[in-house]
């Protein structure tokens, strides 16, 4: 559901929490914080900003042929 510390690390190209939130928000991502102060990131949130899928299902584009059979 969230980024690991790793992926987040490997986004903003920083370790420490509080250089992860600033570069965040200064790129408009959206995010809390954890008790702990750690940023949390939607993985389906860096999926959709990046170009990539959040399901593994694709939509069809136009007819299922195969559902006349």
């Amino acid at each position: 559901m969230f980024l690991t510390k790793d992926e987040l690390h490997n986004l903003t190209g920083y370790q420490k929490p509080s250089l992860q939130k600033r570069w965040l928000t200064d790129r408009g991502w959206p995010y809390e914080e954890n008790a702990a102060g750690d940023p949390k990131v939607l993985r389906s949130i860096v999926e959709k900003r990046m170009g990539g899928s959040t399901g593994s299902a694709h939509r069809r584009q136009g007819p299922d042929l195969g559902a006349i059979l």
